[in-house]
């Protein structure tokens, strides 16, 4: 693994080991704190400058080799409509499998793994979704000292963003034929 891609070994040493339900990874972006399912992560990383793309939408920084693979990475603070942020030593590439598909979205930090029980989530119903442009939330938890909202993975991505990324991909798969 190169310096500019090095993992967080204690987050992933306790990812290979997960298996309950609702597990969650946390992170945060801007102010605010997220967690996405553990089942569906399949490393951290440090950030490291992506690849520009032309043609992607803005939420596409672009991509990176990861185990030999190229993936595209979703800046989530772009994706949330928040003020560009400068990266930093707490940014990291939390990895992820959605419908068949492995991307890296940057997050501002890594907070903690933490289970929920079904009673502490609070399910975010779509009118209140739609009001608020959220509708990749599944739902949230209040804490003690915050509130974490739980992402829908498979709501994530738009339908358009979803497709650059499979063409993407397909675009690399094709290459790797061609030069073999």
């Amino acid at each position: 693994m190169s310096s500019n891609q090095q993992s967080h070994p204690i987050l992933n040493h306790q990812l290979m080991n997960a298996s309950r339900d609702n597990q969650f990874v946390t992170f945060q972006v801007g102010e605010e704190f997220y967690g996405i399912e553990i089942m569906i992560v399949q490393e951290i990383i440090r950030y490291k400058k992506p690849t520009r793309v032309f043609n992607t939408p803005p939420v596409i920084k672009g991509v990176i080799n990861f185990r030999g693979d190229i993936i595209p990475i979703i800046d989530m603070n772009i994706k949330f409509k928040l003020p560009p942020k400068e990266y930093d030593e707490y940014t990291v590439v939390i990895v992820v499998e959605v419908k068949g598909k492995t991307m890296g979205i940057i997050v501002d930090r890594i907070s903690d793994i933490l289970t929920f029980e079904k009673e502490e989530i609070k399910v975010v119903d779509n009118e209140l979704a739609e009001d608020m442009k959220t509708n990749y939330l599944r739902g949230l938890v209040d804490t003690d000292d915050r509130v974490i909202m739980l992402l829908d993975p498979f709501k994530l991505l738009s339908f358009e963003e979803l497709n650059q990324i499979t063409e993407m991909t397909e675009n690399e798969a094709d290459t790797d034929k061609t030069e073999k």
